[in-house]
C-alpha cells in the first residue's frame, strides 16, 4: 500500500520494532489508533462475529479485498510494515494463512496483487494461476502493467486462466490511468463486463497519480467498466460515492474503513449513512492478511454498526455472489 513497500525493498539494516512498547511505536509510526491503547490479537477458535452471521442468515462472509503474493515479496511487504506500527496479524505460511480466512466464516475471497515495474505482472498472472486452485474459496484475481505485451496476458489471463477481475494500485505502481497502453484492456474488459478492483484514493499515503481528480476523468471515459474504488477511496469517500449516481457499474469497498486503526483517514462515522444509502454498491474488504487486528474487527465494525440488516447482508456476501 505504501511508497516503502512498493518498491519491495530489503533493507538488511532495517529494524524491527515489534518488539517495542506501545507508546514507542506509536511516537515512530505514521499511522495510529484510535482510543490510547492497541486492541489485543483474539484467540480465533471461536470468532465472535460469526453467532451475529448466523443470526442474520448470512452462511459466509465474502471478502473482495484480500491479498496473494508469492512468499518471497508477501515478506518483504511485511518487513516494511514491522517499521511503522502496523503489526501483521496473520504472519503465516500460505496454507495458515487460508485456513484462518475459513475459521473467520470467509469462504469466498479475492486474491489480489500487483506489479511495481515492467515485467513483473505477468509472472504474477502466472503464479496466482499455478496456485489458487488449492486456496479453497478463492476467485482468481490478476493485475497488468503499462508495458509492451499488455494486451497478450491480460487476454491470457481471462480466455486461458479463467480469471473472474484485475487489481490495480495507483499508488504502489505509479500508475497513471490515462497510459495509452491500457486503452485496449481498459475497453476489452469493459467489454466482458470483468471488474477491476483500483486503489486510486489517497490513503493511507497519496501517490503520484491518486485522487479523485485523476479518477474522475478515468471513469468518464470508461462510464461502463465495472470499477470498484479500494477503501472507498477514504480520505474522499463522499466525492467517489458521489459518482455512484452517475456511473452504474461503479462499486466501493469498505477495505479498512470502518475500523481501529485510522490507517485510510481519521474517524469515518459520518460515512456510515453511505452505507445504507448505497448498500447495493459496497462490498466488504479486509486487506488480509496485511492488517494489525484481527479479521474479526473489521467484520463486527459492519455488524454492529446502525445499518439496516439486509444492508449487512448485502455488503457481508450477497453483493459480492452478484457480482460473480
Amino acid at each position: 500500500m505504501l511508497p516503502c513497500y512498493a518498491c519491495f525493498v530489503d533493507d538488511e539494516h532495517s529494524h524491527s520494532i515489534l518488539s517495542s512498547n506501545s507508546e514507542e511505536k506509536r511516537l515512530l509510526s505514521p499511522f495510529r489508533w484510535k482510543g490510547k491503547d492497541f486492541p489485543a490479537l483474539l484467540d480465533e477458535d471461536n470468532p465472535p462475529h460469526l453467532e451475529e452471521l448466523k443470526k442474520l442468515g448470512i452462511p459466509y462472509v465474502f471478502d473482495i479485498h484480500s491479498h496473494f503474493f508469492p512468499e518471497v515479496v508477501l515478506k518483504l511487504i511485511w518487513k516494511w510494515f514491522d517499521k511503522v506500527n502496523w503489526e501483521i496479524a496473520y504472519r503465516y505460511g500460505e496454507k495458515e494463512r487460508v485456513k484462518r480466512l475459513h475459521l473467520n466464516g470467509v469462504k469466498r475471497f479475492t486474491t489480489l496483487n500487483y506489479a511495481h515495474k515492467p515485467e513483473m505482472a505477468e509472472w504474477l498472472n502466472d503464479w496466482t494461476f499455478s496456485n489458487y486452485q488449492s486456496w479453497e474459496g478463492a476467485i482468481p484475481f490478476g493485475t497488468f502493467y503499462p508495458e509492451e505485451g499488455v494486451d497478450r496476458y491480460v487476454k491470457r489471463a481471462v480466455e486461458e486462466y479463467g480469471f473472474k477481475g484485475f487489481k490495480l494500485h495507483c499508488e504502489v505502481s505509479k500508475l497513471d490511468l490515462s497510459r495509452k497502453e491500457l486503452g485496449g484492456v481498459f475497453s476489452y474488459l469493459e467489454k466482458l463486463s470483468i471488474p477491476l478492483v483500483i486503489h486510486t484514493g489517497n490513503a493511507p499515503l497519496p501517490g503520484e497519480f491518486t485522487g479523485i481528480h485523476f479518477f474522475k476523468p478515468f471513469i468518464e471515459r470508461y462510464p461502463n467498466l465495472k470499477v470498484i474504488v479500494a477503501h472507498m477511496g477514504a480520505k474522499e469517500i463522499f466525492d467517489y460515492s458521489e459518482l455512484i449516481e452517475t456511473y452504474p457499474n461503479l462499486y466501493l469497498d469498505t477495505t479498512m474503513v470502518f475500523v481501529d486503526f485510522l490507517a485510510t483517514g481519521e474517524d469515518t462515522e459520518d460515512s456510515i449513512p453511505l452505507l445504507e444509502k448505497y448498500q447495493d454498491r459496497i462490498f466488504f474488504g479486509s486487506d488480509f492478511p496485511n492488517i494489525p487486528y484481527n479479521l474479526s474487527h473489521p467484520i463486527l465494525r459492519i455488524l454492529e454498526t446502525k445499518i439496516s440488516d439486509e444492508a449487512k447482508r448485502k455488503i457481508l456476501w450477497k453483493n459480492a455472489e452478484r457480482l460473480f
